[in-house]
């Protein structure tokens, strides 16, 4: 792949449009992979609700607004014409672990996957992080996705495994997930 663009932090004053492209990117990882990522497609036609989906993503942009959340994008030239991956960052208000985020939703178009579109959206997510005070990081994956070798290596070590944790989006199966931090202090 031709040199990439660095990853950017998603503005929503400007890359509005951009949550069109991050939907159908959901949608495509659930149908083509299998993800578990918060929606199921239809039962008897098998699509996503894609409406649905874009009201999430909007109402991420809102938490965005807000300072609660960050969003990294990364695509495929300076123009922003095509993105190629994504994943957010949550910040939840806590007293307790204003230092704790959470890693959300890390998704790599299937046509792109293999170019180091995961570690560079990664590597930027975490060097927000590290300026937003925000440096233990905890994420899950599912077993049996690919993500779970991912993660460790990006420095990311596992923490345990939480049985029949979600819902399998093609078989309906309960799938196992598993949970990883990163210390970035």
């Amino acid at each position: 792949m031709a040199h990439l663009p660095p990853p950017v932090v998603y503005d929503p004053s400007q890359h509005q449009p951009v949550l069109h492209q991050m939907t159908q990117m959901h949608a495509d990882c659930v149908i083509q992979d299998g993800t578990l990522a918060t929606f199921l497609p239809d039962v008897s036609t098998g699509e996503m609700d894609i409406p649905k989906i874009l009201k999430h993503w909007q109402s991420l942009s809102t938490e965005v607004e807000r300072g609660s959340r960050v969003i990294i994008l990364q695509f495929i030239d300076e123009a922003e014409s095509e993105l190629m991956g994504f994943v957010s960052l949550s910040m939840p208000f806590s007293e307790t672990g204003p230092f704790r985020g959470g890693v959300e939703k890390l998704l790599v178009s299937p046509q792109h996957r293999k170019n180091g579109v995961a570690r560079r959206v990664m590597g930027k997510l975490e060097e927000v992080g590290v300026e937003k005070g925000r440096t233990v990081l905890v994420l899950d994956t599912t077993i049996g996705s690919g993500a779970e070798y991912v993660y460790p290596k990006l420095g990311y070590t596992e923490i345990g495994i939480i049985p029949k944790y979600g819902i399998h989006p093609h078989t309906r199966e309960l799938m196992d997930e598993m949970l990883f931090y990163k210390d970035l202090r």
